[in-house]
């Protein structure tokens, strides 16, 4: 998520901020103020950014003092006025919402229901898609990680959201691992969010492409390293040429691959690229970096 007068205030260079644009990225973002909302988001289509997602989830503490996040859910009034101011702007990119099914002791089905009626009907251009996670979230007494994990799912609400509203592309989010769980969903609701699931487990796309879109064509971890790879030289190379130095750390680039590889390989693999990390700081071979780790890790096992 984006904080809206971020993005404004890196308008200049929007693609060291939230990367480049590409059609099938969607970019968060968080606010409260009407106008910069629409501002941010004018933004982000003229230069080229494909769609646009309203946080009202988020519980953190610096996010409820800003007055953004799941708190919105308390006045979906707002989120309404900045899609409308977002309309008056020429904003004609999709712009979706993604919330929580409730907050605190606003629970129950009444109030997910008020709430998203006012997002359908308060507004000139009400949003195209609704992503909701399948648990309230707790303003109060809970970390976000907590928030992730103590509500207890409540997916038959989302059910039932999508049957009081036909016409409302919803997606449910919240707590899927298996493309079983994946599948269910799909025949109650239009979409499936996954998310930590992916970050543990990249290759679990794998899964998905093969069992749910029917994709015959599987990549070796091998192909999929040596593209990751290729993709990070480019990007560190191209932008130290351009002297444009807003390239992300290291330690961000090899996330990816920390999850990548699993058992005895990938502990020696990830503490081999802990050490170096320390140790080097290279510019423009970052596949030299992982390729000793990754050989080190496999002559140990």
């Amino acid at each position: 998520m984006h904080h809206s007068h971020a993005i404004i205030n890196h308008a200049s260079h929007l693609h060291r901020f939230v990367g480049n644009p590409r059609p099938n990225v969607t970019v968060q973002l968080g606010g409260s103020d009407v106008e910069a909302m629409a501002a941010a988001t004018k933004l982000l289509q003229d230069q080229g950014y494909a769609q646009v997602n309203i946080n009202n989830g988020c519980p953190s503490p610096n996010v409820q003092h800003g007055k953004f996040g799941a708190v919105l859910m308390k006045t979906p009034q707002l989120v309404a006025d900045m899609l409308t101011e977002m309309e008056k702007r020429n904003v004609t990119i999709p712009v979706t919402v993604k919330c929580r099914t409730g907050i605190d002791h606003q629970d129950d089905f009444e109030f997910l229901q008020d709430y998203v009626n006012t997002l359908l009907k308060e507004t000139t251009r009400p949003p195209p898609h609704l992503i909701v996670h399948a648990r309230k979230c707790i303003l109060k007494g809970l970390s976000p990680k907590q928030n992730r994990s103590i509500p207890p799912l409540n997916y038959e609400r989302v059910f039932d959201l999508s049957k009081a509203f036909p016409d409302l592309p919803i997606t449910i989010n919240g707590g899927f691992t298996t493309v079983d769980q994946i599948k269910t969903m799909l025949e109650k609701v239009d979409g499936c969010m996954i998310g930590r699931k992916v970050m543990d487990d990249p290759v679990f796309l794998q899964e998905i492409d093969k069992h749910i879109y029917h994709q015959p064509h599987v990549k070796t971890l091998e192909q999929i390293t040596s593209e990751y790879l290729d993709f990070a030289d480019r990007l560190y190379s191209t932008r130290l040429e351009k002297d444009d130095y807003g390239l992300p750390p290291l330690t961000l680039m090899v996330r990816p691959l920390m999850a990548l590889y699993k058992g005895k390989q990938g502990r020696i693999f990830r503490r081999e690229i802990q050490n170096t990390l320390k140790s080097d700081t290279p510019s423009n071979q970052f596949s030299t970096l992982v390729t000793n780790a990754l050989n080190k890790s496999a002559a140990s096992i």
